[in-house]
């Protein structure tokens, strides 16, 4: 079912969050980190996220709007997930000026850091709990049906899926370690 899928797609996000923790804490506590391990893991949330498993939630959110919500219930979470990519936008920059050895203060950098784990947590928890739910409530067999004629075909997951793209082949061994 496709509300699974991105279910599970919300645990490979949360595992990649919980690496970008791990980095705040080395910085936090002095240790050096590896910048272009969190460029990568800040690209695949670019890429796939953004183009593949927003999209799909965005889907189910219009449908059960259009047809369940009241006074526009989820109309914001497809705003939610436009500044999210804004804000993966712009922390995107700040790695790659971190990379390209553009001085940025430490504790800059970390905050930077501490705000994009936490919003992108917080979504996804809130989406956990207060709007998985209600879909898995109120959707009968046929919703179910003529939400999957909405889906586009997207490409596959390029480091969780069957085949891990090469451009994330450093990535897939951190996370595999």
């Amino acid at each position: 079912m496709m509300l699974d899928s991105i279910h599970t797609e919300h645990g490979y996000i949360n595992r990649l969050l919980n690496i970008l923790q791990q980095k705040l804490d080395a910085i936090e506590n002095g240790r050096t980190v590896n910048y272009s391990l969190i460029k990568d893991i800040v690209e695949y949330l670019q890429q796939y996220a953004e183009h593949c498993h927003h999209p799909k939630e965005d889907i189910l959110y219009r449908y059960y709007q259009s047809h369940y919500a009241k006074n526009g219930d989820m109309q914001s979470l497809e705003q939610e997930h436009h500044q999210l990519a804004q804000l993966t936008a712009e922390f995107a920059d700040t790695v790659e000026m971190v990379l390209m050895d553009a001085v940025i203060p430490l504790d800059i950098f970390a905050e930077k850091l501490n705000v994009f784990v936490a919003r992108q947590k917080a979504h996804l928890e809130f989406e956990e709990k207060n709007i998985f739910p209600l879909i898995r409530r109120d959707f009968t067999a046929e919703d179910w049906v003529a939400v999957s004629k909405e889906l586009h075909v997207y490409q596959d997951d390029p480091l969780f899926g069957e085949h891990v793209d090469a451009r994330y082949q450093k990535l897939s061994e951190h996370i595999s370690t």
